[in-house]
């Protein structure tokens, strides 16, 4: 099983309190930086099991990446590099740290779609056309909104730990079969249509309507 999240920030204590993190299910603010760490950390073990796969948005920990690593009992942790990701302690710590990669999710029942991973949201992306979906991170739940009203139907979903707590009451992964059921009830916003009339157009435009034949 494949899970995602983005931005858990470990031990950035600057961070935490400006984005105010909540304890789930509750208005009170974790009292201290250990305290966000844990419950993050013990969400990601009660949901990812040893031979399960995380993928990590971006952002997991500004300093000593690998002291928080070696608390995920997962074996197979996959990091796209984020901006408060620090290059070369990463890279000793999860190996490669691309800026984008693609994996699938499936579904319950073996169905599968594949989606393109990034730290940032983007408006179009690899296979975008052709039904793909995009997660990312960064934005911390506070661009959905506005995301979904400039591209209706979009693929797309914010990884985010905040975003998690808000449309689910938990800083908990989610899971490829959650990702696979979002997206396949959205319609996508890059129609391949918009490329055939675009494409049309132009033929019209430098070709002209009459194309000449071997007869000719």
């Amino acid at each position: 099983m494949r899970f995602f999240i983005a931005d858990p920030h470990f031990g950035n204590k600057t961070l935490i309190r400006a984005m105010l993190r909540l304890y789930p299910g509750t208005h009170t603010l974790f009292p201290n930086t250990e305290a966000h760490d844990k419950c993050l950390i013990d969400s990601i073990n009660e949901v990812v099991g040893e031979k399960d796969e995380l993928f990590v948005l971006g952002d997991f920990a500004s300093k000593k990446p690998g002291k928080y690593r070696a608390r995920i009992k997962c074996k197979h942790v996959y990091l796209v590099r984020g901006n408060h990701d620090p290059p070369q302690a990463s890279k000793a710590v999860f190996g490669e740290i691309p800026d984008m990669r693609q994996t699938k999710v499936r579904s319950e029942s073996g169905e599968s779609l594949r989606v393109v991973l990034s730290h940032y949201p983007m408006a179009f992306w690899d296979g975008s056309h052709k039904g793909w979906g995009h997660l990312y991170g960064h934005t911390h739940g506070q661009r959905e909104e506005q995301l979904n009203q400039v591209f209706p139907g979009r693929r797309a979903f914010d990884c985010t730990i905040d975003n998690l707590l808000q449309l689910f009451g938990s800083y908990r992964p989610i899971s490829e079969e959650k990702v696979f059921d979002l997206f396949s009830a959205l319609p996508g916003h890059d129609d391949v249509s918009y490329y055939c009339e675009l494409k049309n157009s132009r033929d019209q435009k430098f070709f002209g309507t009459h194309h000449a034949t071997q007869d000719e």
